[in-house]
């Protein structure tokens, strides 16, 4: 078995057995989050819709996630890719990973955009370890379907979506 493969048996290892920690019921914050988002929610729709309550940032179990900004670049291939930047913040007790922690998607028309893989520095890992109460900003790119329909995006915790973070991106 050469090296290569070793590394890669290695790395899927990894990523399996973080995915593995992270499951599991919810913790008590995201419960307490969900039951205060419906409580919200059910007092705003009583009273004038004159502020709608921002659904970009959020506790997301023991993480704390802000959908920040859309930017454009080109991947390898030189096709066009939006690129959405975050915020993770390691609210737990234990060093955690954006990619074991956190489960983001983008979407145009209501269909799923790929991963993109880009060519160039400055992309920010979402395999990158952090300790608890630091806080990473990291650019996850995206394939686009086109460069005019908006982009919508979606965070939640890894395996559950009981609490969403969303945020639509117009282009022009």
């Amino acid at each position: 078995m050469n090296v290569k493969k070793i590394v890669l048996i290695g790395v899927g290892v990894l990523i399996v057995g973080g995915i593995l920690a992270n499951m599991g019921s919810d913790s008590k914050e995201e419960v307490k989050a969900k039951k205060e988002t419906t409580t919200s929610t059910v007092a705003k729709s009583q009273e004038s819709e004159v502020e709608s309550a921002a659904t970009d940032a959020g506790d997301l179990g023991d993480y704390h996630v802000v959908i920040k900004d859309l930017t454009f670049a080109k991947d390898y291939n030189g096709e066009d890719v939006a690129v959405i930047d975050y915020e993770f913040t390691n609210n737990s007790d234990k060093n955690a990973m954006f990619l074991t922690s956190i489960s983001t998607k983008a979407f145009q028309n209501g269909i799923a955009l790929d991963s993109a893989i880009m060519g160039e520095e400055g992309y920010v890992d979402s395999m990158t370890e952090i300790q608890p109460r630091a806080t990473l900003n990291l650019k996850v790119p995206y394939k686009l379907a086109d460069m005019s329909t908006p982009v919508s995006v979606e965070a939640t915790k890894l395996f559950s979506d009981k609490v969403k973070l969303t945020k639509e991106f117009v282009l022009q």
